[in-house]
């Protein structure tokens, strides 16, 4: 039985746990506060060196990243987090340095795509590790194969940046709305006869919800520094960007960092 193992146990990485669990894999995991991990397949590991087969990381950030990574053991290493150029390149390597096949593979996606297999997966794997490692990594959801690391995490900088910006701004344009006494459904029932229909089904309820966020806004405001940072490095544009790099931290400086994302534009009108 190949073995899995899941390094940062938060959203995503139990999810994908789950989702290993019940492909047939055996599971093992590892996370730095063991303790607040519940309901999860498979077993614990004490050391990262003890990581057996494919290993997936999941951990929050570069600084996790980089903390993690000197010691993972394991066959592969994938990295599907969303994480920073830069942060991607030393972790990397390191990884070689240390004689690990490592490569990025962010996820396009929520913790319940990835359980339930439809997430897409951004694999920057070179194309021997990739044929290796694809029979594998078809279990899990759509593979989107671009053969290199930069760009693969450059491509989930670029995606997450059109999908935190769209859903600030639909939040400030319902706000808009609202403030001159339309009301959500309104609002909705004209954008469902546009190009917006989509984004407005989906996000609109959850922008004025009280559901349990899978992505806070900390967790935005991270994604959108990272981005900024690599537009500037590339010499792109970063002035929209920027303003929404600088809405999402500002709003997590202010104690909204636990929301749930898409609020940023409503929390913002009030």
């Amino acid at each position: 039985m190949m073995e899995i193992t899941v390094v940062g146990m938060g959203n995503m990485g139990r999810a994908f746990a789950k989702r290993a669990y019940s492909q047939g894999f055996e599971v093992l995991w590892w996370n730095r506060t063991r303790e607040r991990v519940k309901d999860a397949p498979g077993r614990p590991i004490e050391k990262l060196a003890e990581a057996r087969g494919l290993v997936a990381v999941f951990v929050s950030d570069d600084d996790a990243l980089l903390a993690v990574v000197p010691d993972i053991g394991g066959d592969y290493v994938a990295l599907c987090g969303t994480y920073s150029i830069q942060g991607v390149k030393r972790a990397l390597e390191i990884l070689t340095a240390r004689g690990r096949r490592a490569f990025a593979m962010p996820v396009v996606g929520s913790p319940r795509n990835v359980e339930n297999g439809d997430a897409i997966y951004i694999v920057g794997a070179h194309e021997e590790i990739y044929t290796k490692t694809r029979p594998i990594l078809e279990k899990f959801g759509a593979l989107f194969y671009i053969g290199d690391s930069i760009k693969a995490a450059a491509l989930k900088l670029a995606f997450n940046t059109l999908l935190i910006s769209t859903v600030a701004v639909l939040g400030e344009a319902t706000t808009l709305a609202i403030k001159y006494g339309i009301k959500p459904d309104v609002f909705k029932e004209l954008l469902s006869q546009t190009v917006f229909k989509e984004i407005a089904a989906r996000y609109i309820d959850r922008m004025l919800g009280s559901a349990q966020p899978t992505f806070t806004l900390k967790n935005a405001a991270k994604d959108m520094r990272y981005a900024s940072n690599a537009a500037g490095e590339a010499g792109a544009g970063n002035v929209a960007m920027s303003g929404v790099k600088a809405l999402y931290e500002v709003l997590a400086a202010l104690g909204y960092g636990e929301e749930d994302y898409v609020k940023a534009g409503i929390i913002e009108g009030k």
